[in-house]
């Protein structure tokens, strides 16, 4: 797996103008952390010109189109190569890593607070959304920034055990985790964000602790297909409804169903009895699953499409080929949006589409579809290029690379 480099730590040290703490819990659970002076070499309150340098975006994603390019941030979260008024660190325990965002969100409200991570393993126990979470009813609303949380010494010096769970967790923002191959689901987070991952899936459930809302998956990656009967990412609605939801240079592949499932494979599905509200899809981009690529649910608004790219029909195959046991797509070539049924819910600016529309749109400025008949649009309208349904690997890779590891790396490094 490639690494973030360690000058994110090294950035965080530097930029740090108060105290680097050591906040691992004690024997006794119920002791407080008692911070401890670390020296160090420089209180700089910006990061040298060479780490700044080197945290500008490289290689073959910084100049995509769509997609993870290193250029897109979680908003009010602080960056590495930001002055914090405080940074600990926490042993690769959630235990610890819980102790220590409750610690540094006490005592930072109006200020920029980190937590780095040392190097470990960390336990999961499933990503469904009734399953054990890791990190539970920690953090706060109302901060000035969310708190950051970073592994201290890069990506490949964490590694999870199985999928993951958290449950409503507050004004928190982890970035440079990376699960894949095993997937994370939130529920009932809020003002919260995950940045700078891959990983197999990124839902959101609005469950039974809360709603969810003020939520940003920024640059998360899922980058390989896979033979399954299951939708790719999902955001759902349970107990309680969600609402902006931003989900801003990611990359979704896609899912195909086996030749003899009767499962609905769709590569982002919102779904629930509850309502859903805002959601943005900003400079990403998302292949189609077997049955589209993206579906909304009847109790869904304000959907948009913010210069993104959805490829659908057979192209996706130009990437993602059909393996040898799956779906030939037996019911029609995959939508790149199937909002049938849906009257005003979808609106869509400077994107492209290739695939099949269905629904009646909101809004639609400065978009190119690949169909003869767009869907209806109550302001506005689809522009058509036919030719869209020939694209090849030349056209996807000049627009939206594959994010492989070592593209990654260079783009994420700082």
């Amino acid at each position: 797996m490639a690494e973030i480099s360690r000058r994110v730590a090294l950035s965080l040290l530097l930029a740090a103008p108060a105290v680097l703490v050591s906040c691992s819990v004690p024997d006794r659970a119920s002791a407080r952390p008692t911070p401890s002076r670390t020296p160090t070499t420089q209180a700089s309150r910006g990061m040298p010109a060479s780490l700044s340098n080197a945290a500008l975006p490289r290689g073959p994603l910084a100049a995509a189109s769509f997609g993870p390019t290193g250029r897109h941030w979680p908003s009010r979260t602080p960056r590495p190569s930001d002055a914090f008024d405080l940074v600990v660190e926490a042993e690769c325990t959630w235990k610890d890593i819980s102790r220590c965002i409750s610690y540094v969100a006490e005592r930072t409200p109006h200020g920029k607070g980190c937590v780095l991570v040392k190097p470990g393993t960390l336990p999961g126990y499933g990503a469904g959304s009734s399953k054990p979470p890791v990190l539970q009813g920690i953090g706060a609303l109302g901060r000035d920034y969310r708190v950051l949380v970073m592994p201290r010494e890069g990506s490949a010096s964490i590694t999870f055990s199985d999928a993951i769970r958290m449950d409503a967790v507050k004004g928190v923002a982890f970035a440079g985790f990376w699960l894949f191959p095993q997937s994370i689901v939130l529920t009932s987070v809020q003002d919260f964000a995950w940045a700078r991952s891959k990983g197999q899936a990124f839902n959101i459930t609005a469950g039974g602790s809360g709603p969810a809302s003020q939520i940003e998956l920024v640059e998360c990656v899922t980058p390989e297909a896979k033979l399954t009967d299951a939708d790719v990412w999902a955001i759902r609605t349970g107990d309680n409804p969600w609402s902006d939801i931003q989900i801003v240079g990611c990359y979704l592949a896609p899912s195909y169903k086996s030749a003899t499932s009767t499962a609905h494979c769709d590569t982002l599905q919102l779904s629930g009895s509850s309502p859903g509200a805002d959601l943005v899809i900003r400079d990403s981009v998302i292949f189609a699953s077997t049955n589209s690529g993206f579906i909304p649910s009847d109790r869904t608004s304000g959907i948009v499409f913010d210069h993104s790219l959805v490829v659908g029909g057979d192209r996706m195959v130009v990437r993602y080929p059909l393996p040898p046991d799956a779906n030939a797509f037996a019911s029609g070539k995959p939508a790149a949006v199937n909002g049938i049924g849906t009257v005003d819910a979808i609106s869509a600016v400077s994107s492209t589409f290739v695939g099949n529309l269905r629904g009646q749109w909101l809004s639609v400025q400065n978009c190119v579809a690949s169909i003869p008949r767009p869907p209806a649009v109550t302001s506005g309208q689809f522009s058509i290029d036919l030719s869209l349904n020939a694209i090849g690997a030349d056209w996807l890779d000049a627009r939206a690379p594959l994010p492989t590891d070592e593209a990654l790396r260079l783009a994420w490094s700082l």
